[in-house]
């Protein structure tokens, strides 16, 4: 036998590879399918990605809102979002704080768009100058083409923040207690630091004995009155700035503000006894001394002089171009020397203007003038003179820039007079171009006024206006546009010509009211300071020291009967008229 065999089956041979080769295997089909993937959403997909950054720092702002027709979706925080857009489809991209932009997709498909938010939130602090300090309260406002966009306030670090700012914006920052502040925003400019300086200056006024008064207190740009309490809030001064406080019966004070905005004053009582001196005497240095050695030896202390009178001559060298104009300058006077000299002998200045009477000025400017209703002319008084028109603002600021010039020349005070319509004449042919009523008439008179006071407020000259005696008892205008209360309200001091000579026969009970110089001037004083008696203080009543018409001649006794009269009504101030500015010395107490 044979031996037995084992059949042995062959063994299969196993192929085995590499494992890198094994893992690309698996990878490739992976990646081609990402590949292919991301082919077909680039090229096959319609969306666009729109990126939106802020203007200003070019940083991606997470959650600006894109609006199409038909979607609206946020971008993410890399400031990114797809979304599908067609052709010329318009759409909006906006974000909080910046400004909403619209935009036109112009090309069939468009893959990116970049777009730039301008940021609209200015903020900033506000500081005071000087120290640096912060300033809380400060309203701030974006304002464009005059209307106000937005409004802020600074906090108690002075920090504030403006939205809603719009582009080409002007950004306005006030404070009751300084100057504002105006800036244009540059463009994008999204930080704005403000100081401000202080502007308002703080006090009281005070009399010499330390009781309050109530004044006006003035610089350039305003003025205010003083509460009871004599304190006041004045703004839109700066550090150095002149600062004057009047008030009728006391001299007037110039002040410095300090730099601390702080001023305390004190003022000094006044009695005014004046003279009048008229230009020509006090052009004449013997003449003019001679009234002046009457002021140093008796009670007297204050001189009423002439710079432009009844003629309409202007008695000085003055700037007022149309005073040159109309050839109304005859310079006889100096009145800065005049002023510098009388102030050295401790007199009082008063420089009186006559207003409306003024022939020169009608002549030469005749649509100024009050025109004749029957020739179309000038109409003229009587006595054949032209008047100007009282209505006409051109005539007011004529006669206020004489006035501010005499301030400027140093005069304690600048009286006007003649502040009227004409008395005498053919009135019922006058034309004034307006409705000659007693209301147009005082608003006329009044308005005038108050011009030349707020014109005089920033200097340290007074504002007195002569008025008829008459006025002191009619209670309307007199048909001249005198009103006691309208003129009280809106000057210093109220000079009432109560010459008892130019009463009418009758007039208070007395057929000679000439003949009763105490009566007259008590009883009509009394009854004006009745019917204005918060005006007390602005009373100065011009006296009688010349004889006029029927009855006795004026000599000292009637003129100090007048003086008397004066201190029983309750003043201690008066003025002495006489046109050739001669006096009697006998009616006068000595000084001393």
């Amino acid at each position: 036998m044979f031996p037995s065999r084992t059949r042995v089956r062959p063994r299969r041979l196993e192929r085995r590879l590499p494992w890198p080769v094994s893992l690309a295997g698996l990878l490739i089909p992976l990646v081609l399918s990402v590949l292919t993937a991301a082919y077909v959403l680039w090229f096959r997909d319609d969306r666009t990605e729109v990126v939106v950054v802020d203007r200003v720092t070019g940083t991606p702002i997470a959650g600006a809102v894109i609006e199409t027709d038909g979607a609206a979706l946020q971008t993410d925080r890399t400031g990114r979002a797809r979304l599908s857009v067609r052709a010329q489809e318009t759409i909006r991209v906006s974000a909080p704080d910046h400004d909403a932009v619209l935009l036109k997709l112009d090309q069939e498909r468009v893959r990116r768009v970049r777009i730039e938010l301008r940021p609209n939130v200015v903020t900033g602090s506000v500081t005071r100058s000087g120290d640096g300090a912060p300033i809380a309260g400060a309203t701030v406002r974006a304002v464009k083409a005059g209307a106000t966009i937005v409004t802020a306030e600074s906090d108690t670090r002075g920090q504030y923040l403006l939205r809603g700012v719009p582009e080409g914006a002007e950004i306005r920052i006030e404070h009751p207690d300084y100057a504002p502040m105006v800036v244009m925003l540059a463009n994008d400019q999204t930080r704005l630091d403000a100081v401000l300086r202080p502007d308002v200056v703080l006090g009281i006024v005070r009399d010499t004995t330390g009781r309050p008064v109530r004044a006006l207190v003035a610089a350039a740009r305003g003025w205010v009155e003083t509460g009871e309490d004599g304190s006041f809030r004045l703004k839109g001064v700066s550090v150095g700035d002149q600062v004057f406080v009047k008030a009728p019966g006391f001299r007037a004070a110039v002040l410095t503000v300090p730099e601390n905005f702080r001023l305390d004053v004190s003022l000094e009582p006044i009695v005014i006894r004046a003279i009048y001196i008229n230009a020509l005497v006090a052009a004449k240095p013997e003449s003019l001394e001679k009234r002046l050695q009457l002021v140093d030896r008796t009670e007297l202390n204050a001189v009423v002089i002439d710079l432009k009178d009844s003629t309409g001559q202007v008695y000085y060298d003055t700037r007022v171009e149309l005073a040159r104009d109309i050839g109304a300058v005859r310079p006889i006077l100096d009145p800065a020397k005049l002023v510098k000299d009388l102030k050295a002998r401790g007199i009082y200045t008063i420089a009186r203007i006559v207003v409306f009477e003024d022939p020169i000025l009608a002549e030469a400017r005749p649509e100024w003038a009050i025109k004749d209703q029957t020739t179309g002319q000038a109409w003229r008084t009587w006595n054949g003179l032209a008047w100007v028109n009282a209505y006409r603002q051109e005539v007011w600021n004529y006669n206020i820039a004489l006035a501010v010039e005499a301030a400027a020349m140093g005069f304690d005070e600048i009286q006007l007079d003649y502040i009227r319509f004409p008395t005498d004449g053919p009135l019922q042919k006058a034309d004034y171009g307006v409705a000659h009523t007693a209301e147009n008439r005082t608003a006329a008179i009044g308005a005038f006024l108050r011009s030349a006071h707020e014109a005089l407020l920033p200097t340290p000259a007074y504002l007195a206006a002569d008025i008829f005696g008459l006025t002191m008892w009619e209670l309307g205008d007199s048909g001249i546009g005198q009103n006691l209360e309208a003129v009280a309200g809106v000057v210093d001091y109220v000079c009432p010509m109560l010459y008892p000579s130019h009463f009418w026969s009758g007039s208070l009970g007395y057929e000679l009211p000439n003949d009763h110089p105490y009566e007259v001037m008590r009883y009509s004083l009394e009854n004006g300071l009745k019917r204005v008696p918060e005006a007390r203080a602005k009373f100065r009543p011009w006296l009688q020291d010349f004889s006029y018409g029927r009855g006795k001649p004026y000599g000292p006794d009637e003129v100090r009967a007048q003086i008397r009269a004066v201190y029983d009504a309750g003043l201690s101030s008066w003025m002495l008229w006489n046109a050739d500015s001669v006096y009697q010395e006998a009616a006068l107490e000595t000084s001393g």
